[in-house]
């Protein structure tokens, strides 16, 4: 009995640190959870460049700040790269997030012999990459303003730089806002918490591989 009695002690004190370990974070997520959020984004000042490179995935928000950067001089042409049609831009239910882009940004005031297509369709951030890689080849001294969310910026960071080698040096990333929370509240919303940690598990395994 007596080995029972120890373990089942072991196992309270470990409880209650437990607990109190929980309530301590919980009481300073205010000071211990921006940190963590602000660790992703890697976002630099705009410099000037030729192209500004609006990432896939985000079309409420990304190609507005696209459009700033051509308004306010800061680039001469916005890339779009051809997004994979989605089930319900393939059947014409809904507009593809090419069109819905290209819509925003000339609502924006960007002309349209201003936008240009990237070569190849891209379902993922390592197709813009490699998409990227093929136009640098063709305009070896070229820079380019990537535009993406601030919580993307550092896994996105990675997969350009791993794609481009040594011509890495010639793509900046810009952070877009995020809508609804920022990385001061991002674990008070059930969309600013998921997406937090889904960039977290998408970092892990982009590290392990």
């Amino acid at each position: 009995m007596k080995p029972l009695s120890r373990r089942l002690k072991r196992l309270g004190w470990a409880a209650l640190v437990s607990g109190l370990l929980c309530v301590g974070l919980f009481l300073a997520r205010n000071a211990l959870l921006p940190p963590v959020a602000r660790f992703l984004d890697v976002s630099e000042p705009p410099l000037k460049s030729d192209y500004a490179l609006v990432l896939g995935g985000g079309s409420d928000v990304r190609p507005f700040v696209a459009a700033g950067l051509y308004k306010t001089g800061w680039v001469k042409q916005v890339l779009l790269p051809k997004v994979k049609l989605s089930p319900e831009a393939e059947q014409g239910v809904m507009a593809s997030e090419q069109e819905t882009t290209a819509r925003v940004l000339a609502a924006r005031g960007v002309p349209a012999e201003a936008v240009r297509l990237l070569p190849g369709e891209c379902a993922s951030t390592a197709d813009e990459a490699a998409s990227l890689a093929l136009l640098l080849d063709a305009e070896p001294n070229a820079r380019v303003l990537i535009v993406t969310h601030t919580f993307h910026t550092r896994r996105a960071r990675s997969i350009f730089h791993r794609a481009l080698g040594a011509r890495a040096g010639q793509v900046h990333f810009i952070a877009a806002p995020t809508d609804g929370y920022s990385a001061d509240d991002w674990w008070q919303s059930d969309d600013g918490f998921g997406c937090y940690a889904n960039e977290y598990m998408k970092l892990a395994t982009f590290r392990l591989r």
